[in-house]
């Protein structure tokens, strides 16, 4: 006869439902794994889009930080400036003041020294005065009394006083 052999054609049959039951065993195997892989694919993405985040906040944290920074680092700059403009300005104030002083105390110098000028000429004037004074009360050489000496002066009494 001519045809199929049915034993044939039912051992294929069996073959071929074996092999349907492991291909639609490993298509829903790969199914279940192909739906873990996205559901891990959709939880890695998830953390990509909040590591992302964090990233880009990391990034806005350190601009706000280095602008944050570069102001304070003004700011202190401008107060150090300051300070010392006020350092610079009180040295200044306290050179004037110094010098002033010391002005005034060669002032004050240059006064007495004239003032003990005048003060000596006086008394160098005094002393002049006194000398020609007593030169003129020296009894003269002839009117001395017999033992006195050139240098003695007249001695008198306290009674003659």
């Amino acid at each position: 006869m001519r045809g199929y052999e049915p034993a044939e054609v039912e051992a294929f049959l069996s073959m071929l439902a074996e092999a349907w039951e492991e291909a639609q065993s490993r298509l829903d195997s790969t199914d279940r794994e192909l739906m873990v892989l996205r559901a891990r694919a959709a939880d890695f993405d998830r953390m990509e889009g909040a590591v992302r985040e964090v990233l880009v906040a990391q990034q806005q944290s350190a601009a706000r930080a280095r602008e944050d920074a570069g102001k304070e680092a003004e700011l202190i700059i401008m107060d150090a400036e300051v300070k010392a403009a006020n350092l610079l300005s009180e040295a200044r104030e306290r050179v004037q003041v110094l010098t002033e002083t010391v002005r005034e105390l060669q002032d004050r110098r240059m006064a007495i020294l004239a003032q003990i000028t005048a003060f000596l000429d006086t008394q160098s004037r005094m002393v002049e005065l006194e000398e020609s004074r007593i030169k003129a009360e020296s009894v003269p050489d002839d009117r001395r009394l017999p033992g006195e000496e050139a240098g003695d002066g007249p001695i008198l009494e306290l009674s003659e006083l």
